[in-house]
């Protein structure tokens, strides 16, 4: 085998988000930075970042935040030599001079540019042989992005997590432009590109939906939670003031944006039932995730006297990374039956963290669970009150599913999930 280094280029844009505290950190932003968090360990790859221009001080920023002993070689699609840099700035300052008083300097731009083009036409040329060297080029979310068309990398690789957007449109009003994000990804999909699914379900579902992808060129790669997610021992009274859940009550978690395609007002519709039938009185409901504000109303409509009930319901809003393995491991069970799936990160965190947990039993989370937790019909108020009672009365259940979530959570790594597309992208690249 040779000893050669595998030139990987590698979309960096999400990583803008990285500086955020807020909802834009959501799973998608988690699977860009555990896959760069692998890449950078592999010491027989040759790692180079790309990001659009626009966000390149973001990233820039989140690299010096989070790397800082490594020194990253990232570029834009406005990588410029000296000479096209002077070009450029040419071409604006001619732009400008629009009126006739400025017709004389406006020439004499123009005679600059001649002068300064063939050299930044060479530049170019130099810039685009650099970088066309790359075995690979992958994204972890957008679409194949045109500068990497133009340096003519052959063999690249998107990361594609879902099709909600196009199965669920009403959930998702920015797809109706066709500028969005999605819409360029899903009318770029292609024969010759290759393709990494996250489970083996979305992997279907995209055979299904676009016929256009070549069978051989999706693979599965199985996502995985980061490493700081487990079990956590010890009081977290201060966690628990934090986001205001009270000390005195257990409560049960769930982690996500508050969003239909979530379920998340059956979910607390029914345990309002469930506390409400048995007279429970010590368990509250802690929602963490981004938040509409409408959430509430809407849980009103749905729970004509949910009254004094409001308190049982906490919604913790953006929960700081450091503080998500604590509120796992001390939750009673944690819920999460989602009409849909790509993957489904949140269940096996809660796994990793020895947390019991209720799913649905559709998509993509059957092969992240698997048989450790309970998982029901996500339209069912009744099987969401049972799953609630079952959990709530026996301990013993919490405790086998704990561990079998343990157990079940060690299949999954980041490790694994890299070193498949390496494989495959050195397979290609070698004509294998």
């Amino acid at each position: 085998m040779s000893n050669k280094k595998t030139k990987v280029l590698y979309d960096a844009t999400y990583l803008r988000f990285g500086m955020n505290s807020d909802a834009m950190r959501t799973g998608l932003f988690f699977v860009v930075a555990n896959i760069l968090d692998v890449f950078v360990l592999k010491k027989d790859v040759q790692l180079t970042l790309f990001c659009e221009d626009f966000c390149y001080g973001g990233v820039r920023k989140y690299l010096k935040l989070n790397y800082p002993n490594i020194k990253f070689d990232l570029i834009s699609d406005k990588i410029l030599g000296p000479m096209t840099k002077i070009y450029e700035k040419l071409k604006k300052s001619r732009a400008k001079a629009k009126n006739k008083s400025k017709k004389i300097k406006k020439n004499f731009l123009q005679l600059l540019m001649v002068l300064f083009s063939p050299f930044a036409y060479l530049e170019r040329i130099v810039l685009k042989a650099k970088y066309s060297k790359y075995a690979a080029f992958l994204s972890p979310l957008y679409k194949v992005h045109d500068f990497i068309n133009e340096i003519n990398i052959k063999n690249r690789y998107i990361v594609v997590h879902d099709l909600m957007p196009k199965i669920f449109p009403e959930f998702y009003p920015g797809i109706k432009y066709e500028d969005h994000w999605y819409n360029q990804l899903f009318n770029s999909l292609n024969s010759k590109d290759n393709y990494f699914s996250n489970s083996e379900y979305t992997r279907q579902d995209f055979l299904k939906h676009c016929p256009q992808i070549d069978p051989n060129k999706i693979h599965t790669t199985l996502l995985a939670c980061a490493d700081n997610f487990k079990p956590v021992e010890g009081n977290i009274d201060n966690i628990k003031t934090k986001y205001n859940i009270p000390l005195d009550k257990k409560y049960i978690f769930s982690l996500c944006t508050l969003e239909p395609r979530k379920n998340l007002i059956r979910s607390v519709k029914t345990f309002v039932e469930f506390i409400k039938k048995h007279n429970i009185d010590d368990l509250v409901f802690v929602l963490g995730g981004g938040q509409w504000d409408n959430f509430i109303g809407q849980l009103e409509k749905e729970v004509i006297d949910l009254g004094d009930f409001k308190s049982k319901i906490i919604k913790a809003g953006y929960v700081d990374d450091e503080d998500l393995a604590p509120l796992y491991s001390n939750a009673q069970w944690f819920v999460y039956t989602s009409r849909y799936e790509g993957f489904g990160l949140p269940p096996l965190e809660a796994m990793s963290c020895g947390c019991p947990v209720i799913t649905s039993n559709n998509s993509s989370l059957p092969e992240v669970v698997g048989n450790s937790g309970i998982m029901i019909d996500w339209d069912s108020d009744i099987q969401h009150i049972e799953a609630y009672e079952n959990y709530y009365f026996s301990e013993q259940l919490r405790k086998e599913n704990s561990k079998k979530g343990l157990e079940r959570a060690k299949e999954f790594s980041w490790e694994k999930c890299v070193d498949t597309m390496i494989n495959i992208m050195r397979g290609n690249n070698e004509g294998k």
